[in-house]
């Protein structure tokens, strides 16, 4: 057949099934505002870059800032907004667009092209065999000039696709455009150029390649448009808390005045503690009636510019009870490390309940951190000389002592070293394991082996380092063999040792699940709370209205709500004890006849035994829909090769129905070892696409991998399951099946197991998964097909959806260190739910 014969049958094909031919209008903003032409050429040519990412709204509020510093700010955000990753230092998206911007400038001279905007969004074409192999060509007819881009995927899809750019002939000065529609194309090319010319890859192999692609897809136009669709940042109202975090003033506001002070009462590593004062006066302040008095509150917002750039903005939010209002003026204290040299400080305050504002500015010159010690004096402010007793935590910072990390990620048991870096003045260092004191060293090396045991338990690790007169100077802690999503408040100031008289000074450290973002951290003297803290530093210096007992309360909050707190209390007699109370959670399933759940059942019906002894169940709830972490650990050896898809697309449906939008998933793949692939989310396309990626390799740790994914629990909160899907008995692992029995005792998780193949044909395998299943209150799985897997799924769900949440305070006296039995019964009925705990 001859290459006309082709190209006609081509053109017959696309004649029903396309329309006529229209160019895409991309990445144009129908009515944008209009960029002055006194603007900056800095600023300009940025607007240029990132035209094709930059809505109306951003671009008109961009415009609207008068202030270079804030125009860099903003610019900065706009990238940060954007970022894939913004856990990691390196914004791999601004990366790569600003790599594109470049080479699409001296490629086409301009973004405007169509080509320019499809590379910037697309990348460059790939290549994958086709005709005579070429991957990009340009043919022309007597008055319309084609390019034809073959990607073999992208990063936006894995199908194959072709698209084409035209431009009239005789106007070289006109941007390309996107052909979406074929018919006038065909009939282009076919009446406009000879036919008897060799070289006319409009009518070869090239041309009619990409409109195969092209009729492949029965939805080309939306197709494309999807492909050129502008990423969005991670949050659309991102510019509202940006500008939430500037110092201007809103129009036709009421004001009133404040002082601002400063202090430099230690520092922090090699940057100088800068403590703000501001001083507002008592008589202006609006209130809020209470029950037992009143109360003020302020939102206080701060900017650091340092050369003509915003160095840090702060949000601190102050509530301040009537009864600490005797004087002329209520203290907003704030502190900042900030390094030496000339910065200018802007602070906004806000009276809520007076709805009036107070702006002040303030040059300042940050002296050097190395001499601090030597040049701090007693303040000259009645105020700061309160703070003096708060201050000494900053000075005691000048002495450092830090745990050296482990390996992330492994296992740790038997004898592991730790190391320490150590600063400042320090006779001697201690070491302590699980709150025991273990050994003192009184010499550097300052480092200890210690011995972590046979099981893959967690542990606290922590180190002291004392002066010569037997005051702590600092500490530091880790947690072993403990996954990262603890979420964790700790007060490392005050402390409980210490007697406090004018003030003192609530430091607190914070750690966060991966995945999740801290929201903000309440700092509170007894149940007042004194100021809600933002950003790090979680410091807050506090002025003591009366001596005595008294208690420090950090209460940190994640966005999605969750929130964890830590109290320590002070100046308390010798013989205060602080009791801590424990109180078990269970989590059950109550199953009827044919495996069923039973609803809606009361609490007289439940029966809670602790190592024999029943106990009082101090609450009560029946749980449906009831948010849920769970985690996929699924078997990626190589003897998955033949059902991993799937298995995938199993996955995917359980993802699909079951995830919610207040729960959290994660994916494990294993084989020799364990890797996360994707970390607790909510993001069902992020999970979809990890689902598509696995590929079997290796052997398979089945046993190594099951304690690495009950320790990736750690911190999580409510109810936790893991389901285990794999098809191989262990042959890698250097934990034994009982190491992980027992980490599965302590974990708290409920653990379903789905058994295929070799795994489901072994007997000694199968008995010890059920009991692993069993002891935690989940269920075990064996089949020899895997279509069986949409139903176990469904069952998961059911069960894991419809839940009773029995709560009650153990009467135990038993050691911390032994397992507690815990038996739950309901007469006539199965009863799933963990086979006891630890401590």
């Amino acid at each position: 057949m001859t290459t006309k014969h082709r190209l006609e049958l081509v053109a017959s094909s696309i004649l029903v099934a396309v329309a006529l031919l229209v160019a895409l209008p991309v990445g144009a903003h129908a009515e944008s505002p209009e960029i002055p032409d006194d603007l900056d050429r800095e600023y300009r040519y940025w607007l240029e870059t990132v035209s094709l990412l930059i809505s109306d709204a951003e671009l008109e509020y961009f415009l609207s800032i008068e202030e270079d510093f804030r125009r860099h700010a903003f610019m900065e955000k706009f990238w940060e907004v954007r970022d894939p990753d913004p856990r990691t230092p390196y914004n791999e998206f601004k990366g790569k667009w600003m790599s594109r911007v470049d080479q699409a400038l001296e490629d086409w001279g301009s973004l405007e092209d169509a080509r320019s905007r499809f590379y910037l969004l697309n990348g460059e074409p790939g290549r994958f065999p086709l005709g005579n192999g070429q991957v990009l060509d340009i043919c022309y007819s007597s008055r319309t000039e084609l390019e034809i881009w073959f990607y073999g995927g992208s990063e936006q899809t894995s199908a194959q696709f072709a698209v084409i750019f035209y431009r009239p002939v005789y106007r070289s000065d006109w941007p390309y455009q996107v052909w979406l529609r074929m018919r006038k194309l065909e009939a282009e090319v076919r009446s406009q150029l000879p036919s008897d010319n060799p070289a006319d890859f409009c009518t070869g192999d090239i041309f009619q390649g990409a409109v195969q692609l092209i009729l492949s897809e029965p939805a080309y136009e939306i197709f494309i448009e999807g492909l050129m669709r502008v990423p969005k940042p991670r949050s659309e109202e991102w510019i509202d808390s940006f500008e939430a975090l500037t110092t201007d003033l809103p129009q036709g506001v009421e004001t009133f005045d404040v002082e601002l002070e400063f202090d430099f009462p230690g520092r922090n590593q090699s940057r100088t503690a800068v403590q703000g004062l501001v001083s507002v006066p008592s008589e202006v302040a609006g209130s809020r009636p209470l029950p037992n008095g009143k109360v003020h509150e302020f939102l206080l917002i701060g900017e650091v510019i340092r050369n003509n750039r915003l160095f840090e903005s702060f949000r601190y939010q102050f509530e301040v009870p009537g009864s600490s209002t005797a004087g002329p003026t209520m203290p907003l204290i704030f502190q900042r490390f900030l390094r030496e040299g000339d910065v200018e400080i802007r602070v906004k305050v806000e009276d809520i309940y007076g709805r009036r504002f107070a702006h002040v500015r303030r040059q300042l010159s940050i002296p050097d951190a190395s001499g601090l010690r030597s040049i701090r004096q007693a303040p000259d402010s009645a105020i700061f000389r309160l703070l003096d007793e708060a201050n000494e935590a900053a000075e005691r910072g000048q002495t450092t002592v830090r745990l050296v990390p482990l390996e992330e990620g492994e296992i740790q048991l038997g004898h592991v070293r730790f190391n320490t870096v150590v600063s400042g003045e320090v006779d001697r260092v201690t070491f302590l394991l699980n709150e025991r004191e273990i050994m003192t060293k009184r010499q550097p090396p300052y480092s200890l082996e210690l011995n972590l045991g046979s099981v893959a338990a967690s542990h606290r690790v922590r180190v002291v380092a004392v002066d010569a007169e037997g005051t702590e100077r600092a500490s530091d802690e880790i947690l072993i063999n403990q996954g990262g999503q603890r979420f964790r408040v700790r007060l490392v100031e005050p402390r409980a040792d210490r007697e406090y008289l004018d003030s003192l000074s609530a430091v607190a450290q914070v750690e966060v699940p991966d995945g999740s973002a801290l929201e903000r951290v309440e700092i509170f003297l007894g149940e007042e709370r004194i100021a809600t803290l933002y950003q790090e530093p979680f410091i807050q210096p506090i002025i003591l209205q009366q001596p005595g007992l008294a208690y420090v309360r950090a209460v940190g909050f994640l966005e999605d709500g969750n929130t964890t707190e830590d109290v320590v209390f002070v100046n308390a007699p010798d013989y205060f004890e602080n009791i801590e109370v424990q109180l078990v959670e269970l989590y059950a399933t109550v199953l009827g006849r044919g495996g069923r759940p039973l609803l809606d059942l009361p609490r007289e019906a439940f029966t809670v035994l602790e190592d024999g002894e029943e106990q009082e169940i101090r609450r009560f709830e029946y749980v449906r829909d009831l948010p849920i972490h769970a985690a996929l650990l699924v078997d990626t050896s190589a003897s998955m090769e033949d059902g991993i898809d799937q298995v995938a697309e199993a996955a995917r449906t359980f993802v699909d129905q079951t995830i919610q939008e207040r729960d959290r998933l994660a994916l494990i793949s294993f084989d020799v070892r364990p890797r996360v692939e994707v970390k607790f989310s909510s993001d069902k396309d992020q999970i979809s696409a990890r689902l598509d990626g696995l590929r079997p390799r290796g052997s398979t740790a089945l046993y190594d991998s099951l304690i690495f994914a009950l320790h990736y629990f750690d911190g999580v909160k409510g109810q936790k399951a893991l389901m285990l899907l794999s098809d191989g008995i262990d042959e890698a692992s250097r934990f034994s099946f009982e190491n992980a029995l027992e980490t599965a005792r302590r974990a708290g998780v409920t653990v379903y197991v789905i058994g295929m193949k070799e795994l489901a044909a072994d007997r000694r395998s199968r008995e010890t998964l059920r009991d692993l299943a069993k002891i935690t209150g989940g269920h075990a799985f064996f089949i020899d097909d895997v279509s069986a897997l949409p139903e176990i799924y469904e069952q998961i769900q059911e069960e894991l959806r419809s839940q009773y949440l029995l709560v009650y305070q153990s009467t135990s006296d038993k050691d911390e260190s032994l397992f507690r039995r815990v038996e739950v019964k309901v007469k006539g009925a199965e009863v799933r739910t963990v086979a006891g705990y630890y401590p």
